[in-house]
């Protein structure tokens, strides 16, 4: 026996089918997942370029050596002219690649 009983039927003219069938194709859901998630109110998003996963590790790491440099600062003080220049060269490829593909 199905877990889901009900069966409503839905007409839909061209333009509102083509609409949803680009909605659903964008958030990579099947079309009954993606109505499900509409009815029960929740708020459906298109899943993230295959690049963003990429993205988020150099934004993570240029995290990581932030953290790093302000310890090094608060601890001694003062932080290296080479550490700061590092993390300008990490910042400028972060934001080089966010430019290029976003």
């Amino acid at each position: 026996m199905r877990k889901r009983e009900h069966v409503i039927p839905l007409r839909l003219n061209k333009r509102e089918l083509a609409y949803l069938e680009r909605q659903v194709e964008q958030s990579r859901m099947p079309r009954e997942e993606y109505l499900r998630a509409l009815v029960m109110g929740g708020e459906v998003r298109a899943r993230p370029c295959t690049h963003h996963a990429d993205l988020l590790r150099k934004v993570a790491g240029l995290c990581n050596n932030a953290n790093q440099l302000a310890h090094v600062a608060n601890r001694t003080g003062q932080a290296s002219q080479q550490s700061v220049e590092e993390m300008t060269r990490l910042a400028r490829a972060v934001w080089r690649a966010v430019k290029e593909q976003w």
